[in-house]
């Protein structure tokens, strides 16, 4: 049994790569958008813009460089976007919602981390940020959707739909991990090649042994004898 060494990758042409890609660009676009008319809040220009732009653009730039040979670069991005979630929930004032959400932050960056060897843990965090994305709009978004009396204004819908754009990207390139190598399972040892069967010739065919004909006697004249033969005289001289 030989073993090689796990890898975690993504197909750059999958559809959930190339998904995970075009989100990740449009939550950049709806970010820039979002920011028009704060450019004077240096705190925010390095919590809110500075830092969830450049940790999408460098999670864009793994996934175009090192999607196959070095996807686990995409960890860094991950962290610095955590990094902005986290920055972005301290704005909230319920304390609950606050501690509740870090909480929720480093378990994504724990499952994220923990797929490079563990990759069945990548539909444990597909799910997780799935319900973070479900969360967001049926408990955060909607209500104030549905509050007519303080309409939310485009650039605040901008931001809002920068995060939902970030969530479901980073659920599209847990869908599309892959691993190769790993341990090879033992194959049943192939049988030796049996010997070739050698053909047998043929048994000769006994021949039966000729037994010569007696020899036939001379035919005599008529009126003549046949010579007595030798063993006649010998047979007399015994007798005397």
């Amino acid at each position: 049994m030989s073993e090689t060494k796990r890898k975690l990758y993504v197909e750059r042409d999958g559809f959930c790569t190339e998904a995970s890609m075009l989100l990740m660009a449009l939550a950049i676009v709806f970010r820039l958008i979002g920011s028009i008319g704060r450019w004077d809040d240096m705190n925010y220009l390095m919590t809110q813009l500075a830092l969830p732009v450049f940790s999408g653009l460098l999670f864009l730039l793994c996934l175009l460089l090192f999607s196959r040979r070095a996807f686990w670069t995409t960890v860094i991005p991950v962290v610095f976007g955590v990094a902005f979630f986290v920055f972005r929930i301290m704005e909230v004032e319920n304390d609950w919602q606050k501690v509740g959400c870090i909480v929720l932050y480093m378990v994504i960056i724990v499952l994220y981390a923990m797929c490079f060897s563990h990759k069945n843990l990548k539909w444990l965090l597909a799910a997780v940020l799935l319900l973070a994305f479900a969360y967001h709009v049926a408990i955060e978004d909607l209500p104030v959707l549905m509050d007519l009396k303080n309409p939310v204004s485009f650039v605040d819908g901008m931001q809002e739909m920068s995060v939902l754009a970030i969530m479901l990207s980073l659920m599209f390139v847990c869908l599309a991990m892959k691993t190769t190598g790993g341990k090879a399972k033992a194959e049943p040892a192939e049988p030796a090649p049996a010997a070739p069967e050698t053909e047998k010739q043929p048994e000769p065919t006994p021949v039966p042994e000729q037994i010569p004909a007696p020899e036939a006697a001379p035919v005599l004249p008529e009126g003549e004898e046949a010579p007595a033969s030798d063993a006649a005289p010998a047979e007399e001289h015994r007798a005397e």
